[in-house]
Formats: structure tokens, C-alpha cells, sequence
């Protein structure tokens, strides 16, 4: 029994202790029926926020509103939740309002699919209220209860339906699918925040490509901001993509939407692939590309060049970085500030220029990386420039 499971049980048996039933639920349970690791157990109780937080020392307030806490023990994290019923959603995402609960099985009722509806006691005993064990040995996801009001309750479940179809591979049951896909539009209704985190998750998946076939045969992918064309073309690939990798294959297809939210850093990296890969698709890698762009976006982008059908040029792009003369401007042995010591010249953007010059004649081969030959042709350069900006040297 590993350590985060053995806490985990103490925790229900801390709750009972103190007069309150507690159960594992969801995923952990399913996961461990399935015989996958997972370190994400949730327990479901029908002690109050504020009666757990008696209970234990060390328990943050991480979404008492809607009667969850988090509970610390040893470093691990459990996510502690008061037995609830859920008032009218709004906005196809959450309830208006929580009512707390004393009855298991009504709290179980307002959870999406049936195969998340397991719970475990301290005794390690499960509990099954929906046929959730026959559905897992059938290998289908079907939501609990009527699949409409499922869906127009949270539109996020839709995708975490195909979620769990790329991590665990199973079917998606016929009325849920068809909800699915009269549905499919409420997917916009949800942020663009949370419709990345489960991309992620789907483009991350074992069984990524069944996930993304059944986007595409309900029509959700079409919902999805321009990468359907993507999605489509990777659907059919059998190699790992990263889901930044998959994102570019999509904008590749199709012009990105101002609705994606990426990071400063893969904002920066995507629109350096999408301009190197239309370089260099159907043309070869030198030392300068290799040199300006790195060695890792270079290979990202051969990657991504040769799962579009182009030629394989890792081959050419490691010889070609091992063998630069220098790999960063700092390695020049004559640089800007050598200009600025032995020239009147000041104006940082033109000392840049010249700069560049000496860099792209050494990577290239043009003139050696040493420091008189380097003087010598920056120094004609500057002059040169001088010349032609007259007095505005500053």
C-alpha cells in the first residue's frame, strides 16, 4: 500500500471518527479497477467545510463555495467534498447555487459519467449505485442519467467525455453520443482557458486518435476555432505529439484564432515554427537558420516538416549545429563593444547591424572567427556607415 493511499484511507477513517461517512470517488476508484496508476484521489463526505476543517490541521479553503477543501497530510493532497445537490446551471458551466446533503447517493446523482460514480470506503469496500462496474467491463461512457440534461447542465463534459475516451480507449455510449452532437455547439459557451486544459489532456492521450474521431464525427471539432482541418489530419498519424505540437500542425492547416490563449514563451515559439517550417519546407537547412532559430526549434519544426510529408533533415541540422563556428554573439572574437572602444560611433542599432554582419560571415564560413580579420572588416564597415549617416553618429 503506497503512502498517498494509506493517508487517504486514514483521512476517511479520521471523518468516521468524528461521525461523518467519507468515501474515495470518481476517478481514483475507476482508475484502480482499471489497473492505471493515479495520484488523484477525491473523497466525498457529508462532513461540512467547516466540520472538516475541525477535524484536520492543516486544510486549505480551496473551493468552499462549492463545499470542497483541501486537506494536507504529509504533502500529499486530498480534495475533500460536502455530499451536495446542485441548483439550476447557468451558463452551461456551474450551478447557481450548492445545497449540502446527507445522502450519498443524491450527491453521486449530479455527476457526469457513471464510470465516475464509483466510491470506496475505508474498508475498501466499492460501492456501486449506477451499474458503473458493468459499464467499465462493457468499456462505455454514458453519463448519468438523462445525456441532454447532462450536457446543457456543463458543457465541459462533453469534452471530458472525449478526455476520457484518449486516456482509457472506451466507447462512447449511443444516447451520449447523440446528445453529443445535437449539443456540440455549447462548447464555445465554455472559456477558452478550460477548453485548452482538456485539449491538452486529449492530445496527450494513449488513445488520442479514437478521442479525436469522435470530436469530428459529432461535429464538436468544427466548434473548436479554426483547427478542425488539424485535428483531422491528426487524427490519421501514429507518432506522439506533444499538444503545442499538435496546436502548430492545426495552425499550419488553418490561419490561428484570436480566441487561442497561449503563453508569452509559445506565442513566441509558435509563430517561429510557422515561419521557419513555410522557410524551409521545400528547401534545406544552413548553418545561419540553424544558428538564429536553435537547435531544438529547428528540430521541433523538422519534426512537424516531416509528418507533413517533407524531408527528414535532423541528420543535417545536428551536423550542422555541432559544427558552427560560434553558437552565441558573446563567442565572437571581435564585438560590439570592441566598436564602441575603438570608434565615434555610439548608435546601438547600427553597431547591431555591423555586429550581425560579422556574425552571419563566421556561422556561414566567410571569414574566420578571429579577432584582427573581425577588426578589420568592422571597422571599413562603420566608416562605410559614417559616411553615409554624415553627423547623426549618435
Amino acid at each position: 500500500m503506497d503512502k498517498y493511499f494509506k493517508n487517504g484511507i486514514n483521512v476517511l477513517k479520521k471523518l468516521h471518527e468524528s461521525g461523518y461517512e467519507a468515501f474515495f470517488v470518481g476517478g481514483y476508484v475507476r482508475d484502480m479497477l482499471l489497473d492505471i496508476k493515479s495520484t488523484d484521489i477525491d473523497i466525498t463526505t457529508s462532513a461540512l467545510p467547516e466540520e472538516v476543517i475541525e477535524v484536520f490541521d492543516n486544510v486549505k479553503e480551496t473551493g468552499k463555495k462549492y463545499g470542497s477543501v483541501t486537506v494536507i497530510i504529509d504533502g500529499y493532497k486530498y480534495e475533500v467534498t460536502t455530499f451536495r445537490n446542485d441548483g439550476e446551471y447557468y451558463d452551461n458551466r456551474r450551478p447557481e447555487s450548492v445545497e449540502y446533503t446527507k445522502n450519498l447517493k443524491s450527491d453521486l446523482n449530479r455527476r457526469d459519467f457513471t464510470i465516475n460514480a464509483l466510491v470506496m470506503d475505508s474498508d475498501e469496500v466499492i460501492h456501486d449505485n449506477f451499474d458503473s462496474k458493468a459499464d467499465l467491463e462493457k468499456r462505455i461512457i454514458k453519463t448519468i442519467n438523462d445525456p441532454f440534461k447532462r450536457f446543457e447542465e456543463d458543457s465541459l463534459r462533453i469534452l471530458r467525455a472525449f478526455r476520457f475516451v484518449s486516456k482509457i480507449g472506451f466507447d462512447i455510449e449511443e444516447k451520449t453520443l447523440e446528445a453529443i452532437k445535437e449539443l456540440a455547439c455549447s462548447v464555445k459557451n465554455i472559456s477558452i482557458e478550460r477548453v485548452m486544459v482538456e485539449l491538452n489532456k486529449i492530445f496527450r492521450g494513449k488513445y488520442r486518435n479514437k478521442a479525436l474521431k469522435y470530436m469530428i464525427e459529432t461535429g464538436v471539432d468544427k466548434e473548436l476555432y479554426n483547427i478542425s482541418e488539424g485535428l483531422e489530419f491528426v487524427s490519421n498519424l501514429d507518432v506522439e505529439l506533444e499538444p503545442l505540437e499538435v496546436f502548430i500542425i492545426c495552425f499550419i492547416f488553418s490561419d490561428i484564432s484570436d480566441e487561442w490563449k497561449f503563453s508569452n514563451k509559445h506565442y513566441r515559439l509558435i509563430d517561429q515554427i510557422l515561419i521557419l517550417q513555410e522557410i524551409i519546407k521545400e528547401d534545406i537547412f544552413n548553418k545561419f537558420i540553424v544558428y538564429v532559430n536553435g537547435l531544438e526549434s529547428c528540430l521541433l519544426c523538422n519534426k512537424i516538416n516531416v509528418i507533413l510529408g517533407y524531408k527528414d533533415q535532423e541528420a543535417l541540422i545536428r551536423k550542422l549545429e555541432s559544427n558552427l563556428p560560434i553558437k552565441d554573439v558573446c563567442d565572437l572574437k571581435f564585438k560590439g563593444q570592441d566598436i564602441l572602444w575603438l570608434t565615434t560611433l555610439k548608435k546601438k542599432s547600427v553597431i547591431g547591424k555591423v555586429v550581425d554582419d560579422l556574425k552571419y560571415n563566421v556561422i556561414m564560413g566567410y571569414m574566420p572567427n578571429e579577432y584582427e580579420v573581425l577588426k578589420e572588416y568592422a571597422l571599413k564597415k562603420v566608416d562605410e556607415l559614417q559616411a553615409e549617416m554624415g553627423d547623426n553618429n549618435e
